[in-house]
């Protein structure tokens, strides 16, 4: 599929420039490129000259997050400010098996919903993660949970990644200290919530590089 049937005018997209992610828009379509608006931070211009690379990404309704790498043609001023890109040659989908696992620990609350009727469904628990990905996490707990148990996961870290996520216990593991290990599957993630986690991992990411420059 062409990057023209994938893209609709005035999509979101994540512009990623010397390591910071910047968001845009799709203002127009070719096939020979693609007009965005200007990027900015903290409200001032981010000039892109031309020849810069930049990796975008994207994600498309019910087909998941694609990213591509490509070359800044140019930026206008008229008729408005806008930059022009290259189309690029290849688009990369983001496939959930492949999806990078951010080593990060931060708290949690979930729900145990194999039967909402269940008392269980009713007790709000509280973890910690060990990891994540747009694919599941892992996380240690209090709660002696079961293969197969379906869990909905609210995630408490500002507004960068979604509520209400669903999720299946795939194996646990007694830490003999009145704790265990947890991996989760995400359940059926419509494409907004896996382009949210995918984007706090990648954010995570490039923050980090940052810090150790």
């Amino acid at each position: 599929m062409k990057l023209q049937e994938r893209l609709a005018i005035g999509q979101s997209l994540h512009v990623t420039w010397k390591g910071r992610i910047y968001s845009s828009l799709l203002l127009d379509i070719s096939s020979a490129y693609l007009d965005i608006g200007v990027i900015q931070s903290l409200g001032e211009h981010v000039y892109l000259f031309p020849g810069a690379s930049v990796v975008v990404g994207f994600g498309v309704p019910d087909r998941g997050y694609f990213r591509f790498v490509t070359m800044v043609i140019d930026e206008f001023k008229e008729p408005a400010p806008f930059v022009r890109l290259a189309c690029p040659s290849r688009i990369e989908r983001i496939q959930q098996r492949n999806h990078y696992r951010l080593p990060i620990s931060m708290p949690f609350s979930y729900r145990v919903i194999n039967d909402v009727r269940s008392h269980r469904s009713l007790i709000t628990c509280q973890g910690y993660t060990v990891d994540i990905s747009g694919g599941g996490l892992q996380f240690i707990g209090y709660e002696m949970l079961r293969y197969g148990d379906r869990l909905e996961i609210d995630m408490q870290y500002g507004q960068s990644l979604p509520m209400g996520l669903i999720g299946t216990v795939l194996r646990t593991m007694d830490n003999h200290d009145g704790t265990h290990q947890v991996s989760v599957q995400f359940d059926s993630l419509d494409w907004q919530q896996e382009e949210a986690i995918i984007r706090f991992v990648f954010q995570e990411q490039v923050r980090r590089r940052r810090l150790q420059l």
